[in-house]
């Protein structure tokens, strides 16, 4: 089909088009002026979630952050908080919503607050503005007023849901640290008693270091017998006994300790056996003719303390594994109850983070129905039914408007036309312009034959 058949064929059929055209048009229009308004208002909030948490000190990561806000935009959306809004109207006992209820709804197991809450969130839009943590709410409402009414209603409980999300999901799981936090204690105290107990048995002391006492003489021994077997001490010109020498610097450790610890410190004590010790060694090795004496009864105490240290291994280590146990079990014991305390003022705080941006926002034009948009598509949208309506018409009932028409019918050329020209003013003016382009393009192009061309 040529472009001046399919033009010909539409000019035949133009009334299918025009009233399709016309009846689109009508319709439209009649929807678009029938139709209640409907009015937009917006409300905006600001997700502190930059800033560290103000009780647990924690910052959201980027990763997270694309999850947190859908989240917070199907909270926006959810019956939780159109329910508040309802409970806040009083929607679900008024008579007239109550027997709209009666009426519309079709969910056997929607109570009244669940399905005026679904009618309040189908009308609730939210989003987050592109390359920042600030939200938007929009609610379409019936008026102006109404929209602003009920978007100041919605932001605010939506930041009341929101607070109370925050502190439940922080007293939840204080609740279960504090219970992790009591089995730990409990676990820390029978260690202690279990490693105390066996101490007292053995009568092992350990030292700060996780040393026991015995290992610690033995260090003190190993050191006074290499000084002794290296030089005697030189002090004013005279050799001086190293177990005398020994006990001078015990008793500075005993002043030292006294000052700091305590009399009854584990440590002072064992100094003080220590002292007794070296004051027997001093009294036998005499006087700085007696050194080789005194080097050797060093010698002789290194001797039998190490044995004794030998003989207890296994009781000692048997005590600093109980000891490491305890002090896992008490770290254990800290985190749990620290988190708990953490957890329980995050669940008593009133600090949801976020903030309030300004005040509700409406406009007095409606933004629906859109009448310009509507009209503007019903033209579009008639006009094209109209043309298809006007094809299907043509070939349901194909006539012959033209000598290509019966050229096309008749598989044959056509030489010539005889009769008047019907066509209109319009056509004919189609017509010869799209004649004078083809025989522009094909100059010995045959065209239309008149009687008077013939002769």
């Amino acid at each position: 089909m040529s472009l001046i058949q399919f033009l010909r064929m539409l000019y035949a059929r133009r009334m299918i088009v025009l009233a399709t055209l016309l009846s689109c048009l009508i319709t439209a229009t009649l929807t678009a002026f029938i139709l209640p308004p409907r009015y937009e208002a917006q409300a905006r909030l600001m997700l502190d979630v930059l800033k560290p948490d103000p009780v647990t000190g924690q910052v959201m990561s980027n990763n997270f952050m694309r999850a947190y806000t859908v989240t917070q935009i199907e909270m926006i959306k959810g019956t939780a908080v159109a329910g508040r809004v309802v409970d806040q109207l009083g929607w679900a006992n008024d008579p007239a919503m109550l027997a709209r209820y009666e009426k519309e709804n079709t969910d056997p197991g929607a109570d009244a607050r669940m399905w005026l809450a679904r009618q309040v969130s189908d009308n609730i839009k939210a989003n987050v503005l592109d390359g920042s943590n600030i939200l938007e709410i929009v609610y379409d409402g019936p008026s102006a007023e109404a929209a602003k009414q009920m978007t100041d209603l919605i932001r605010q409980s939506y930041k009341d849901e929101a607070l109370d999300a925050k502190r439940k999901s922080a007293g939840e799981d204080a609740d279960w640290f504090r219970i992790q936090a009591a089995k730990a204690k409990k676990a820390l105290e029978v260690a202690e008693a279990e490693r105390t107990a066996y101490a007292k048995a053995n009568n092992i002391v350990l030292q700060p270091g996780n040393m026991d006492l015995e290992s610690s003489k033995l260090a003190t021994l190993s050191q006074q017998s290499a000084a002794a077997v290296a030089a005697p001490s030189i002090v004013g010109g005279a050799a001086i006994n190293p177990a005398q020498a020994q006990l001078e610097t015990i008793n500075q450790q005993l002043a030292q300790a006294a000052a700091t610890l305590g009399p009854n410190h584990p440590t002072y004590q064992a100094l003080l056996r220590q002292k007794k010790l070296y004051e027997s060694f001093a009294a036998k090795s005499g006087g700085p003719s007696a050194v080789g004496g005194g080097a050797a009864a060093i010698e002789s105490a290194f001797e039998r303390q190490r044995a004794r240290v030998v003989g207890d291994r296994d009781k000692v280590d048997q005590l600093q594994r109980m000891e490491n146990d305890v002090a896992l079990k008490r770290d254990q014991y800290l985190k749990s109850a620290q988190r708990f305390a953490d957890l329980r003022l995050e669940a008593d705080t009133t600090n949801a983070q976020i903030t309030d941006l300004g005040p509700t926002t409406g406009s007095t034009k409606p933004s629906f129905p859109n009448r310009p948009l509507i009209i503007g598509s019903a033209i579009a949208s008639g006009l094209g039914l109209g043309i298809l309506l006007a094809l299907l018409v043509e070939l349901l009932n194909r006539r012959v408007r033209s000598e290509d028409d019966l050229a096309g019918a008749a598989s044959a050329p056509v030489f010539a036309t005889v009769g008047a020209n019907q066509r209109s003013w319009f056509m004919r003016r189609i017509v010869d312009f799209l004649e004078g382009r083809r025989k522009a393009k094909d100059p010995g192009a045959a065209g239309d034959y008149s009687p008077e061309a013939a002769e």
